[in-house]
Order: C-alpha cells, then sequence, then structure tokens
C-alpha cells in the first residue's frame, strides 16, 4: 500500500481539525447561526486557511455530514457481522444506528437537517461525495433485505428498496427526534431510554419479520 506524503498528513490531519471545529459550532450555535469567522476562530485558523478547503459554509456542513455518514457506516458494519440471517442483520442494523446515537447524537440532528442546505452548482465535489455515502448505506440495506428474502426470514412481498429506504428514513428520524428532545419526551412518561428504545425497534423490525 502507498503510504501518503508527510505534506499530504499534515493537510489531512488539518482538514480534520476544521471538520471538528465546524460541526462543534454547528451544533452550538445551529448551521444558520453559524458563519466561517467562528469556525476559523474554534479552529484557530484564519478564514482565508479554511477556504483553501472548503469554498463555503455549505460545503464545510456537508464535508461535516458525510463524515457522519462514513461514521455511521462503520457501525452498521461492525453490528452487522453478528447475524446470521438477513433478519437478524437487519435487526443489527438497527443496533449500530442506536451506538451511533449514543457516540454522536449532535451529528445525527445535523444530518437530518441536510435538506435545508442548499450547494452551490459548482460544489460538486461536496454532493458527490454525500450521494456516495448515502448510497453505501441504502446498498448494504437493501442488500441484506434480499439476503433475508432469500434465507426465508423476511417477508418477500415488500419492494426490497422502498423497505431500505422507508426503514432508514423511520429509524434515522427516530434517534433524531431522541437527540432533540428525548430526556424530555422520557422524564414526561417515566420511560426508560434503552427500555423505549428496544421496544421500538422491536416494533418496526417485526412489521418485516417473515412469519413461518
Amino acid at each position: 500500500m502507498q503510504s501518503i506524503s508527510r505534506k499530504e498528513r499534515e493537510r489531512k490531519a488539518r482538514e480534520q481539525d476544521i471538520l471538528n471545529a465546524a460541526e462543534k459550532v454547528f451544533n452550538k450555535k445551529s448551521y444558520t447561526d453559524a458563519s466561517m469567522e467562528e469556525i476559523a476562530r474554534e479552529c484557530d485558523f484564519s478564514r482565508k486557511t479554511l477556504y483553501q478547503y472548503f469554498k463555503d459554509k455549505e460545503s464545510l456542513c456537508y464535508a461535516v455530514i458525510t463524515r457522519g455518514l462514513e461514521r455511521l457506516l462503520t457501525y452498521l458494519e461492525m453490528e452487522e457481522k453478528n447475524g446470521s440471517t438477513g433478519f437478524q442483520k437487519l435487526h443489527n442494523l438497527s443496533i449500530g444506528y442506536y451506538k451511533f446515537y449514543k457516540a454522536y447524537p449532535s451529528t445525527l440532528s445535523l444530518m437530518n437537517h441536510v435538506g435545508s442546505i442548499k450547494l452551490n452548482k459548482e460544489n460538486t465535489t461536496a454532493s458527490e461525495s454525500f450521494v456516495k455515502s448515502t448510497n453505501k448505506i441504502a446498498s448494504k440495506i437493501a442488500n441484506i433485505i434480499d439476503e433475508g428474502k432469500k434465507d426465508g426470514s423476511i417477508r418477500t412481498d415488500i419492494d426490497t428498496m422502498k423497505l431500505a429506504v422507508s426503514s432508514e428514513f423511520l429509524i434515522t428520524s427516530f434517534f433524531n427526534m431522541l437527540s432533540i428532545s428525548g430526556k424530555t419526551f422520557m422524564n414526561h412518561f417515566s420511560l426508560d431510554e434503552e427500555a423505549f428504545i428496544s421496544f421500538t425497534l422491536t416494533l418496526l423490525n417485526d412489521a418485516i419479520r417473515k412469519n413461518n
């Protein structure tokens, strides 16, 4: 495997510093209220340096979200290994979502606001990276659903891609709501968070389980 140069390593490290600072500022002030100047101060770089890496705030936010998606994919792949049937693997993906939510609740919240962030037409790289990451997750879910249909653990009367997208949408939205108002909701109804999450995920997954 070809090693990268010290200059490239330094560039990648600086890029990660910018992404870390941007994520912190976005989550503290919201994407709308955050500014490139504040992000520059947070990572102790000049605005000029930021613009050498990212064309504008929109592309920077997309980069933060794309990094979040790649982290999510890692969690999903780790949990997938623990299942022997398609249904078990699909159930384990929801556990991966849960672990990602516990580790990066604010990132998940930011990811769910991507629709309100408009990229300029020239920011094709940011858009393509985001789409590539979302497609990888959707493809993983779809492949597991097809596996479950073949091994008899998942219903065959549901369109694979519709089920994949719907499952991702429902689970991501569920954890997004938890990241926003979970504590207040749990306290109001005197619920245990882990028990409530387990109940909800089981309810969703049982809707697609094939009953033999």
